[in-house]
């Protein structure tokens, strides 16, 4: 569930997602003047690695001196899940986002990373994208809780799909590239991983599934923190962070690194809880 903020980019002014959309428990933001720095050192560098060139063993937040192309800068990232009796499939958490963090925790900006590509037609990039089931599944897996499809997704790649250095336009060959191919196969990986980490499956495969709806002020059925944890430790090894507004399951935090340029592999957490038992209901769609 995405709890607006405002914020403002290129004339286009909108809320932001969520309270979980500012996800670290404690670091600051990093400066903006200290990521355009970055950006522009990295912008002015005469060789970028091609993809297929990169190094296929470089772990995410373990050098400085790697190409931003082949290892993302920002390597520490939090794929945030969200369970909205509302929206999406009965069976299914829907995507909240793919947040990349600095590798030591810190946020960065609001506004992204790139102005440049502060695109505010992101819906219709993803449509008009060479991947034709992209939209659709985007549709059905990534919804807005608040109904308008397109805000969503634009703030989310601005926030922080221009964040992820390995799909910056200078990665690409120049004469395969094609303009704003990286909104695409952003959205495109972070569908990928939430099939491939798929929380309702991992759940279920532990005894826990959606019951009945809470009837008067008292949950029915709750599960623990402890039983939400140990269900995807089992899964996959590493504990998540679970976010509860009140009782009611609203988040499943996953955190990652990265091997090579976009291969995801989960780690301990860096963020907090806030619950403590657990309602998770069925969805009414």
């Amino acid at each position: 569930m995405h709890i607006h903020l405002p914020f403002v980019f290129l004339g286009f002014v909108a809320s932001a997602a969520t309270a979980a959309d500012t996800h670290a428990s404690a670091p600051p933001l990093i400066a903006q003047d200290q990521l355009n720095n970055a950006i522009e050192l990295d912008s002015n560098k005469d060789v970028h690695h091609l993809p297929e060139t990169c190094p296929i063993d470089t772990i995410s937040c373990q050098q400085t001196d790697i190409d931003t192309c082949c290892s993302p800068r920002n390597g520490l990232l939090v794929l945030a899940q969200q369970w909205d009796t509302r929206w999406g499939p009965s069976d299914a958490f829907t995507v909240h986002g793919l947040w990349p963090d600095t590798c030591e925790g810190a946020q960065l900006p609001g506004n992204g990373c790139d102005n440049s590509r502060a695109y505010t037609n992101v819906s219709n990039i993803i449509e008009e994208s060479i991947d034709t089931t992209l939209y659709n599944d985007m549709n059905k897996y990534w919804p807005s809780n608040k109904g308008d499809n397109n805000w969503f997704w634009t703030h989310e790649w601005i926030k922080h799909g221009t964040c992820v250095t390995t799909l910056h336009p200078s990665c690409y060959a120049t004469d395969s590239y094609q303009p704003q191919q990286e909104v695409a196969e952003y959205f495109r990986s972070i569908l990928d991983l939430r099939e491939k980490y798929n929380l309702f499956n991992a759940l279920n495969a532990s005894g826990i599934v959606p019951t009945e709806q809470m009837s008067g002020r008292r949950p029915k059925n709750t599960y623990t923190l402890q039983q939400f944890k140990q269900a995807i430790r089992t899964a996959w090894g590493v504990d998540p962070n679970v976010k509860c507004r009140g009782s009611r399951l609203q988040e499943v935090w996953l955190w990652f690194k990265v091997r090579g340029r976009d291969s995801y592999y989960p780690v301990e957490p860096w963020g907090k809880d806030s619950c403590h038992r657990i309602s998770y209901q069925r969805k009414s769609t």
